[in-house]
């Protein structure tokens, strides 16, 4: 079953192109809504005088000051609870997406993939949420309303509730659900399936996220069972450029991205925004107009502007997201620990282990999925203008079996089939990560570069210790795609 999903989105150019790039992964996913909301940095007002601080007290906005260069201010602006907007986001572009571009590369995308969505599907669940300030949960929308039923609706599979933008929308759908159930006979039950369907990805900088309405409404004294989830890995800042692990700093450059992606064969991919590309997003302020500049100047205090190439890659940093949610044949979804495209998944960030500097790259880890899934993104692009037998699709690898119980010091066998749906050669890896084990001695894979090989269980295994065994398989090809499978031998 592919995961269900609901995004909520504030519309910064970094959302765009988030959008975009899920746009060529919407047949891995079960997406339920794709929902308008607010932020400390994107409200689009209600047109009737109401200022921010009539709607949210505890705003967290840098408002004007935060525009000013140098920043006057790293904190709210004193004058921004007077705002009646700020950085509105233009309104429709999520139904234009849907209706031109993705609407052109849908007819090949399904010849690629049955299962993608069409344009007619992700209109419809396309939803306005709480958009007309920062952190305002004042009334139910659509898009809290979508949340809500999917919260409550019979199935008990986990929903992943994504924030792109400020939590509001999604603390909406909460309180509306204790509003309507904590003073009956049936909160309880409901307490119970909302905390075990509900796990929410993007709320970082401690419990905070993007607005204060997390706190504010007291979500984590209502639900202190909910689940919070925290990749090990990022992908996709502002400085990706230059920020990113060394094997995939020239991935995010003028060069490769004009190869590869924005290249003038597909509308939907030309739709990305790229450094000093020639457009201009409505409503956005003049110093974010990363597509009338060639630089970023975030205005922080010690750090300076950072110039870049024309057509350089601008920014995904909602991505991190969704990207976890899609396997590649990795199992990071049914044990956080077993890991995803990024990683390990932890419900605690203080958890996380300390990711490096990201506008110097200094100290950056190394993820060893995350390129795979980035050429995939190369291939991909060609599903939206070419037929299937001229285009690259993964390798399918069918695994004898995905867990397997041993005693300790024996030989397990890793059995695999890999079927190459484009004829082409491949390579094959295997490795062992994310174990539990302890012990002093090495873990010793036979023939590693088979698809079919031995590992040997260390004596000094204790019981209960798991070793999560990883193939990998790359096509042999010049927009190579990948997939991964996943062996767990566990210690009896």
């Amino acid at each position: 079953m592919k995961p269900r999903t609901i995004i909520t989105t504030d519309m910064e150019v970094d959302d765009m192109n988030s959008m975009i790039h899920l746009s060529l992964y919407l047949n891995e996913l079960d997406v339920l809504g794709v929902i308008y909301t607010s932020s400390q940095f994107h409200f689009n007002g209600d047109g009737k005088g109401t200022t921010l601080e009539q709607v949210t007290p505890h705003y967290r906005t840098s408002g004007l000051a935060g525009l000013a260069r140098p920043k006057k201010t790293r904190g709210p602006d004193p004058e921004g609870g007077k705002l009646m907007e700020f950085r509105p986001f233009p309104m429709g572009w999520i139904e234009n997406l849907w209706k031109n571009s993705y609407a052109k590369a849908y007819p090949y995308l399904i010849k690629h993939d049955k299962s993608y969505p069409s344009p007619e599907y992700m209109l419809s669940i396309t939803k306005y949420g709480n958009i007309e300030f920062e952190g305002d949960v004042r009334f139910d929308t659509d898009g809290s309303n979508l949340i809500k039923e999917y919260l409550l609706d019979d199935s008990m599979e986990p929903i992943y509730l994504q924030s792109w933008g400020g939590i509001n929308t999604i603390v909406r759908a909460l309180l509306s659900i204790y509003e309507c159930y904590h003073d009956t006979e049936k909160w309880n039950d409901i307490y119970q399936k909302v905390c075990s369907k509900a796990k929410i990805l993007g709320m970082f900088d401690g419990l905070i996220g993007q607005d204060n309405s997390w706190l504010d409404n007291r979500i984590p004294e209502i639900y202190p069972d909910i689940e919070l989830l925290y990749p090990e890995y990022g992908y996709g800042a502002y400085f990706a450029s230059i920020g990113s692990q060394k094997d995939m700093r020239d991935c995010f450059k003028s060069k490769w991205m004009k190869e590869n992606i924005v290249n003038g064969t597909s509308a939907l991919a030309d739709e990305y925004h790229l450094m000093m590309d020639g457009r201009r997003i409505p409503g956005e302020a003049e110093i974010y107009q990363f597509g009338l500049t060639n630089k970023i100047d975030f205005g922080f205090p010690g750090l300076e502007d950072i110039v870049f190439d024309q057509y350089d890659f601008i920014g995904e940093g909602d991505s991190n997201t969704y990207i976890p949610l899609i396997s590649f044949g990795l199992r990071g979804l049914e044990n956080y620990t077993y890991g995803t495209l990024l990683g390990r998944l932890f419900t605690d960030e203080k958890d996380k282990p300390k990711g490096g500097n990201p506008f110097t790259g200094e100290g950056i880890r190394i993820n060893p999925y995350i390129k795979a899934y980035h050429e995939d993104w190369a291939a991909r692009i060609e599903w939206c203008y070419k037929e299937f037998d001229e285009a690259n699709h993964a390798p399918v690898i069918e695994v004898e079996a995905k867990d397997i119980y041993v005693e300790k010091g024996l030989n397990v066998d890793l059995n695999t089939t890999i079927i190459e749906p484009d004829g082409d050669d491949y390579g094959c890896m295997w490795t062992c990560s994310y174990t539990t084990y302890q012990g002093k001695e090495n873990l010793f894979i036979w023939e590693p570069w088979k698809e079919c090989t031995t590992i040997s269980i260390p004596e000094d295994a204790r019981k209960d210790d798991y070793f999560v065994c990883t193939l990998r398989v790359q096509d042999c090809t010049i927009k190579p795609m990948t997939s991964f499978a996943q062996v767990i031998i566990h210690v009896l």
